[in-house]
């Protein structure tokens, strides 16, 4: 089917690159993302409205004219929610799962088990210092003491409250969550009580099972995103600008290409630094190419670029999204495809026989039938990269004598993080705050989270809504494939804040830094929470005081469900387009776009069209601005 079109229209990719690497994939014979969509036209009203039950064999159930109720008596009020609760559980367990591979790592380093150094040791004795850990001690001490302490706080029950949550989160916070009593525990108690309550006649009340999303969303942030962020770096380096290659055609037909692909950093930290070797320079030139590079896709992409600086000359650049991946093997250049967890395609596997790609599962909750398993553990990481590249160097000559590279790619600015922007600023944040007073910088929205190729936006609404911001003088921050969209949309270099509006325009230019700034992966929703509660904390207000929002503009997966929740529950204003499936439910969508506004601060709100959207978002920054004593300039736009 090579006519894209559905009943919102037309399905293309929007980019150049992408529609360039869509075309031969096509003429080679090949299936992609957007035939699967057109072929499932039209997608079930039901499911679409989350109004259809399937949790024991007395249904599938669904909720229609002539039945207002399944056959238990579940209503829509209460599928929906049940439904919402299932996607936030299993969004923040896989969160804390990410969260506790690293804390592992952070502990075998302690013992003496792991193949990593500490690279972080400042940072490695704050947060260490945070949580009462003695800071005199050995770097080895603090690590098998922070990550023990990691471990055992995802392991807590959910009666006790998270100490995490308790330490981080500011009292003005913590006294909301009491008051509402969903300050969580262990998240994965917390998510264990979760489905049992989604269990068929268990839990009947649709708010009790929202009130605990607000739970989940919470130990998501402390426990999962925050874990991950801040131990991640501890291990491989804090975020710290800079300038590199991004989009496919950044791919180079003489070297070894290695794509690092998922989310877990760690291991390709560790194929980076044996690709640089002197030894597997000379095994790639004795193969035949001039020398041996590893690119990045998806989120683990973002955070090698983060912290980049470490590996010029090997790391060669940041590829593409979610919508990307099978054009991005399509091009026959890719000789491994080492991946972990998460965002693997199960048509991947067609795609790497199709090109000669060799895939490599390294993740143990990972499988892809025929892939071959190389399984991460701290102590066998070095190992694992180097089989990784010895299979890279053979598969180079396995290569398709036809290659597709574009002809276009494009440079972006990453590493940004709380510490980058404290420093770029002088040392506090207080300059960012004087900007956000004086209107310089009207507020500030963050655009995070997946691709999708619903409702024709496959990229188009995260550079349309970004670019609709700037020009109304708010800085974005993007995290995860926003990230990539935008810096394939060139909207992540310094020179672009020529498409903001003078006043932000006129701050990127002084700082040197861009409109639209990159915190690298979706788990960096996290880093970007952390500044909005530095924010806070320097002018002593609760989050939702601040003149900043939320949006997840192409949102996919539950991973960002639970995100979602974070943002809600920490008091922030979030967009969402698609609009999730909870319309079926007058009740649920009432508590989501208004009630809870009243209890935490935050809420939600759907908007599939980006001017419409950017309307929407500034009205709220004003809101907040006026409430804070600030001056609006309604006359925003450029």
């Amino acid at each position: 089917m090579d006519c894209l079109s559905c009943h919102s229209g037309e399905q293309k990719p929007h980019d150049e690159v992408t529609r360039f690497m869509y075309k031969q994939a096509r003429q080679d014979g090949m299936e992609t993302i957007y035939e699967r969509f057109a072929k499932q036209q039209p997608q079930c009203g039901f499911g679409t409205l989350g109004i259809c039950c399937t949790l024991c064999t007395d249904g599938p159930c669904q909720i229609t004219r002539k039945a207002s109720r399944g056959v238990c008596g579940a209503d829509a009020d209460l599928m929906v929610a049940r439904n919402l609760l299932l996607k936030c559980a299993q969004g923040t367990v896989a969160n804390v799962y990410h969260a506790r591979n690293v804390a592992l790592t952070l502990k075998a380093v302690g013992e003496g088990k792991a193949d990593y150094d500490i690279a972080d040791e400042a940072k490695l004795k704050r947060i260490a210092g945070l949580f009462g850990i003695d800071g005199k001690a050995s770097s080895k001490k603090l690590a098998y003491e922070l990550g023990s302490f990691f471990i055992q706080q995802i392991n807590s029950n959910d009666y006790e409250p998270l100490k995490l949550t308790e330490t981080l989160a500011l009292p003005k916070r913590l006294e909301v969550w009491r008051k509402l009593d969903i300050l969580p525990g262990g998240p994965n108690s917390e998510a264990a009580t979760a489905l049992s309550k989604c269990m068929t006649n268990v839990n009947n009340d649709p708010v009790d099972l929202l009130l605990h999303c607000l739970r989940l969303g919470i130990a998501n942030e402390y426990a999962g995103l925050y874990g991950i962020t801040s131990i991640q770096e501890i291990l491989t380096g804090t975020a710290s600008p800079n300038i590199g290659e991004v989009n496919i055609g950044v791919f180079d037909p003489a070297t070894v290409n290695i794509l690092a692909h998922g989310h877990q950093p760690l291991l390709a930290i560790k194929i980076l630094e044996v690709a640089a070797s002197k030894e597997y320079i000379e095994k790639a030139k004795k193969a035949g190419a001039s020398g041996i590079k590893v690119y990045g896709s998806l989120c683990e992409g973002q955070q090698i670029f983060n912290i980049a600086k470490k590996y010029k000359g090997v790391f060669a650049g940041q590829v593409g999204n979610w919508i990307q991946q099978e054009f991005i093997l399509a091009t026959g250049v890719v000789d491994v495809m080492a991946f972990d967890y998460n965002c693997v395609m199960p048509t991947m596997a067609d795609f790497a026989a199709k090109y000669h790609t060799k895939m490599i599962s390294t993740d143990r909750v990972i499988r892809q039938r025929g892939v071959e398993r190389m399984e991460y553990a701290p102590d066998r990481a070095l190992v694992i990269a180097r089989d990784i590249a010895d299979k890279a160097i053979e598969y180079f000559g396995k290569r398709p004598a036809k290659t597709h590279i574009p002809s276009t790619k494009t440079q972006a600015m990453a590493g940004f993080t709380t510490e980058s922007v404290v420093s770029a600023l002088g040392g506090s944040v207080q300059p960012l705050i004087d900007a956000i007073v004086s209107g310089s910088i009207k507020g500030v929205a963050a655009v995070v989270g997946c691709t999708t190729v619903r409702e024709s936006q496959s990229g188009r609404n995260i550079k349309a809504l970004s670019e609709e911001l700037i020009k109304r003088n708010i800085l974005v921050i993007g995290a995860g494939c926003c990230s990539s969209t935008m810096q394939n949309s060139h909207l992540m270099l310094p020179e672009s804040a020529k498409k903001a509006g003078k006043k932000l325009a006129g701050v990127c230019e002084s700082l040197g830094i861009p409109p639209c700034l990159s915190y690298g992966s979706c788990t960096d929703i996290g880093k970007i929470i952390d500044t909005v509660v530095a924010i806070a904390r320097t002018l002593n207000v609760d989050i939702p005081a601040l003149p900043v929002i939320a949006s997840a503009p192409e949102y996919m997966e539950q991973k960002a469900v639970a995100d979602a929740f974070s943002a809600v529950a920490l008091g922030i204003t979030l967009h969402l387009a698609p609009a999730p499936p909870v319309l079926g439910s007058k009740l649920v969508t009432e508590v989501l776009t208004e009630t809870v506004e009243g209890l935490t601060g935050g809420k939600v709100f759907v908007d599939l069209d980006p001017v419409s959207t950017a309307d929407k978002m500034e009205e709220v920054i004003n809101k907040k601005r006026e409430a804070m004593g600030l001056k609006i300039d309604k006359a925003s736009k450029k």
